[in-house]
């Protein structure tokens, strides 16, 4: 179990860095398709944007309760 986060959490983090160096280099003019098209077909990126949008319910859920308990 324990491994599995781990690898879960290695994963996402040398994800946001490939999609850092990507956006980066598009900055500068230069589009790196192959790196793009691989980050899609491992999933790293949508298992990424996915898992963030869920952070970003449960924080809005919980500012919801918090709202509804202190109003």
């Amino acid at each position: 179990m324990k491994v599995a986060r781990i690898e879960k959490t290695g994963k996402q983090a040398v994800t946001l860095f490939l999609i850092t160096g990507i956006c980066l280099l598009a900055n500068k003019g230069i589009v790196p398709i192959g790196l793009i098209a691989l980050l899609l077909l491992t999933g790293g990126l949508m298992d990424l944007l996915f898992s963030l949008l869920f952070l970003v319910v449960k924080i809005m859920a919980v500012l919801a309760v918090l709202g509804l308990l202190f109003h």
